[in-house]
């Protein structure tokens, strides 16, 4: 064993990438509870940049398990749309510089596919992932792929996490993404980045956020509400407001 840093929201900030702290809260619980209603199952990261949130995924290792991302690492893409897209926010993107993060916090690396984000189906297990993140392009082509990618690789159980669900410059994720509720997809949560669903049975999973959402939280404070979704509950997480924030609420609606 080396001297790695311990994996928490402060030393995660020193990895670039976007990556918020209650998304960082629900991959924990998510992941350590996939172990009960999984059991043992590999992870997979699509779109894994510098390693931020791969770096959290990769402590829910166990023996016998197989983690895998797979990346472009800043390698021309196959179409002329995804090159300019990871030449505008990608650029400084290398394998090595992934590698070199992922060490800072563990003692070996995951297995890395260095590629198109549709070449994983082919190089990682399927029906056995008990965890996969999909942050890889936000153009709808692509993202239609890997949603197809995740119902491969998952476990009948298994979790499966989008990046970017409802953030207003990547229109292409969410319109691939919801039309997947049509063909089996069933969502759980929502944070204001990501959705959280499975290609299973989603009650488990409800039940489960009914019992931990409940609970006092020390890591991170949050409010919640819960949608109806193709006639499932849904839980929509959000940070709770901060008490000055509460207070200039309060001093505005005095004004009216």
């Amino acid at each position: 064993m080396g001297s790695q840093l311990p994996i928490c929201a402060k030393n995660l900030n020193r990895v670039p990438g976007w990556f918020w702290p209650l998304d960082q809260a629900l991959f924990r619980v998510f992941l350590a509870e996939s172990r009960r209603i999984v059991g043992r199952g590999d992870l997979a990261e699509i779109g894994t940049y510098f390693g931020k949130s791969a770096i959290l995924i990769g402590s829910s290792l166990a023996p016998g398990e197989t983690f895998t991302v797979v990346d472009l690492f800043g390698s021309p893409a196959d179409d002329i749309e995804n090159n300019e897209e990871n030449a505008r926010n990608y650029g400084k993107l290398t394998e090595q510089r992934f590698r070199s993060k992922y060490l800072e916090f563990h003692d070996s690396l995951p297995v890395i596919v260095h590629g198109s984000s549709s070449i994983i189906a082919n190089r990682a297990s399927h029906g056995t992932h008990r965890f996969v993140h999909v942050d890889g392009s936000h153009l709808y082509e692509h993202v239609k792929t890997d949603v197809e990618s995740t119902r491969t690789l998952s476990a009948p159980q298994g979790v499966v996490v989008f990046d970017d669900i409802r953030s207003e410059h990547t229109p292409g994720v969410p319109a691939a993404v919801w039309a997947a509720i049509d063909r089996g997809l069933n969502p759980i949560a929502l944070s204001p980045a990501k959705l959280y669903a499975t290609w299973g049975d989603p009650r488990p999973w409800v039940r489960f956020l009914d019992t931990w959402s409940s609970e006092p939280n020390c890591e991170i404070k949050f409010h919640t509400e819960i949608q109806r979704i193709a006639g499932q509950s849904v839980y929509r997480f959000s940070m709770a407001r901060s008490w000055i924030t509460r207070k200039l609420i309060e001093l505005d609606s005095r004004r009216h």
